[in-house]
């Protein structure tokens, strides 16, 4: 019997911004029963604004998040029965940053086709819009939320873009982000560059990439906005 499909498809970064989806992927959703999400509420909404003829009571959701897990057991019998299975992060491309790796690991483990499509991804947004090295450059997540662990982390990855010229991205929770700004100010040295992208594909995206010593000069917030950050030294 032929495997079924595991197909990792791309939800939005910002609300209102649907159209950003290429139109293919509604015939792709339309035809998957089976679904792999972070939060259920937010993958129902997805799908009915994909396409709204969609009957959600005859889906099937399994929850895959940071803290939710146990489901994947489930996923190797469904793809070998010949189902598809359908994977949507909170916001982006499953696996990148999320927990959908894990199912993509599996679906490879028994030879079952994995389909990445195509959609918004904030942290290759942020690098394109950066200005900074694109050949060579690294995500690490969130930073240490505690001192003195943030300072010391920070200096680390501007050390670290210095010595290997590579672009350094992270990201933060939302209502921390003027604090993050105000460490990174701190902390590092006036000729580093700092690119903060923020509400990236919404109407209300903004994107700012200056050596630190002009953001000091800056009266800015981004409070409460997804962001997303880069550290860069030519």
């Amino acid at each position: 019997m032929e495997k079924g499909t595991l197909h990792l498809v791309p939800n939005v970064l910002a609300e209102q911004s649907i159209h950003i989806i290429p139109s293919y992927l509604k015939e792709v959703v339309t035809g998957i029963n089976v679904w792999y999400v972070e939060e259920i509420r937010s993958a129902r909404r997805f799908l009915k604004a994909m396409n709204k003829e969609i009957v959600i009571d005859d889906l099937t959701f399994y929850m895959l998040n940071e803290h939710e897990k146990d489901s994947l057991q489930y996923a190797k019998k469904i793809l070998e029965a010949g189902t598809d299975i359908g994977m949507i992060s909170e916001s982006g491309c499953p696996g990148v940053a999320d927990p959908g790796s894990s199912l993509a690991q599996i679906a490879h483990q028994i030879n079952a086709k994995v389909k990445p499509h195509v959609g918004p991804n904030s942290i290759l947004l942020a690098l394109m819009a950066s200005g900074f090295n694109g050949q060579h450059f690294q995500f690490h997540g969130y930073l240490p939320n505690k001192q003195p662990m943030l300072n010391l982390k920070l200096q680390e990855i501007e050390r670290e873009s210095k010595t290997n010229n590579v672009s350094q991205f992270f990201i933060e929770t939302p209502y921390r982000n003027d604090q993050m700004i105000k460490e990174i100010l701190k902390n590092c040295h006036d000729e580093t560059r700092l690119c903060v992208a923020a509400n990236l594909t919404a109407e209300t995206e903004r994107i700012i990439s200056l050596p630190i010593k002009k953001w000091k000069q800056l009266n800015v917030t981004f409070h409460k906005q997804p962001a997303v950050f880069g550290i860069y030294v030519d």
